[in-house]
């Protein structure tokens, strides 16, 4: 199976599943995040197991190790709030990378799951899961799209219904879009949901206006060589909450603080017994503004 295309990001949040599926103590049960991650034969060395020493792992693993403990948290959330009631009888999962929610979660009768993502990124992840002789719990659909572009009309045509009720997944996407893609997808989330659809949505990081951000934004396009006109478009996100309420729409916001306390979880690779919390090194705090944090949101 060819996966050249296949972004690094989704095999990179494929292997912070594997790992917090190996911990002692995991938050998440995927079974086939560690063969997705084996399949691709990416050529960076992805962590797939949550080492005995995380402190002295390789140096270029610990970033993806921390990062782990982040996508734990992350999936865990939306999974308890996908198994949460009422649940709706249709479910699209907005840039579903490698998720395998559609296969490892307990669906309802009739459920249908449709994933929209780029097509490479679901043909590799059918080719995979079709190898491992794994059946999803649902009627999966999955839909090819590119998600900066319109839609809507994609989506009508695989068999959405924008009469029935929704829940609408939107993980780690919003960050890869400028702040007018993000404002057009939220716009036609909001546009296509009937009464009763719910949605969960990990927000973009709004970026302070500072020299030492502009410095650091100028030095992250001569690195990647993005045109800075296409970093400082994701520098002001649109809020989720704004733009859904006037909609109709209660939402609720939940900070990575939150996670952290509910999931007993520290983004650190200290062992508890080392250092706790408050003990962290800066960028590894919970309050650290690298992360968004989450909104829910219910159309009554």
């Amino acid at each position: 199976m060819r996966t050249r295309g296949l972004p690094l990001t989704a095999l990179a949040v494929a292997a912070g599943r594997a790992v917090e599926t190996s911990r002692a103590d995991p938050l998440v049960a995927d079974r086939f995040a560690s063969a997705l991650v084996v399949a691709a034969r990416s050529h960076l060395d992805l962590p797939t197991v949550w080492p005995a020493e995380p402190a002295e792992a390789p140096p270029l693993q610990q970033p993806l190790l921390l990062a782990s403990i982040y996508i734990g948290m992350r999936t865990r959330f939306i999974d308890d709030f996908l198994q949460s009631g009422p649940s709706t009888t249709q479910t699209v999962i907005l840039g579903a990378g490698l998720d395998t929610r559609a296969f490892r979660l307990t669906w309802p009768d009739g459920a249908r799951v449709i994933e929209i993502d780029s097509a490479n990124v679901l043909e590799f992840k059918a080719h995979v899961l079709s190898r491992l002789s794994a059946e999803p719990g649902c009627e999966l659909i999955s839909l090819p799209a590119d998600l900066s572009l319109p839609w809507r009309e994609p989506l009508l045509g695989a068999g959405f219904d924008p009469a029935q009720p929704t829940t609408w997944v939107l993980e780690g996407l919003l960050p890869y879009l400028d702040a007018a893609s993000q404002a057009a997808v939220l716009n036609e989330v909001a546009a296509l949901s009937a009464p009763g659809s719910r949605a969960v949505i990990e927000r973009a990081v709004a970026l302070p206006e500072t020299d030492d951000i502009e410095a650091k934004l100028r030095e992250f396009s001569e690195q990647t060589g993005l045109p800075m006109s296409e970093v400082l478009a994701r520098a002001d996100p649109p809020n989720p909450v704004e733009l859904l309420e006037p909609a109709g729409w209660r939402c609720s916001s939940h900070t990575v603080e939150e996670l952290c306390s509910t999931y007993g979880r520290v983004l650190s690779l200290a062992a508890p017994t080392e250092a706790g919390p408050e003990a962290t090194a800066p960028e590894q705090q919970p309050s650290d503004q690298s992360r968004g944090g989450f909104v829910t949101a219910w159309l009554e």
